[in-house]
């Protein structure tokens, strides 16, 4: 059995111990960011583990526009290291987790069990679907802080960007711990 987790920076600190990998990420993960730490730390550390089953717990919180996070994914990037893990074992279960955005929650999750069972996800929601989000409220998300896309679309534009070297250090860290554990400290 193995874990890795990869987390807001500031509760743990990077590094491997036993069959546990942390992750701890910077504020403002973009998707490229993400996409370097998946290639090359998160899914080398899983496939080691050499899993019968992948148990994955995908929070809604990384999601750009949810109110108690500082990161910035698309929920497409989410849903594509969701993928990426759900591969490399024969069986696996993915569990729900945090997230403080109803809009992006739900998005998210729909979107996450389309891609997992096969689906296309739409360019538009249907107009059942955009009634349904637009009814739902949240006082942890101001009016003006609502993206229109919120309501009629499931997939988010990609949110690619630069990749800092904080992220770099971080998946050689996580690979090598022994090396680099002053390193990153």
């Amino acid at each position: 059995a193995g874990c890795v987790c990869v987390h807001c920076a500031g509760a743990f600190g990077v590094g491997a111990g036993g069959n546990a990998s942390n992750l701890p990420v910077p504020g403002r993960m973009n998707d490229s960011e993400f996409g370097l730490l998946m290639a090359r730390a998160a899914l080398p550390l899983a496939q080691g583990f050499v899993p019968e089953a992948v148990v994955i717990t995908c929070g809604g919180d990384p999601l750009a526009g949810d109110p108690l996070s500082s990161l910035e994914l698309s929920n497409v990037a989410l849903w594509d290291a969701v993928v990426a893990l759900a591969r490399i074992a024969p069986s696996t279960v993915v569990l729900g987790g945090g997230g403080y955005n109803p809009w992006t929650v739900a998005r998210c999750w729909t979107g996450l069990w389309g891609r997992l069972a096969g689906y296309e996800i739409p360019a538009a929601l249907p107009g059942e679907s955009r009634r349904v989000l637009e009814s739902f409220d949240c006082d942890l998300v101001d009016e003006e802080d609502r993206l229109p896309g919120w309501t009629t679309t499931l997939a988010d534009p990609r949110n690619d960007g630069p990749v800092r070297e904080r992220f770099h250090e971080i998946a050689e860290a996580v690979l090598a711990p022994e090396r680099n554990a002053e390193h990153v400290a």
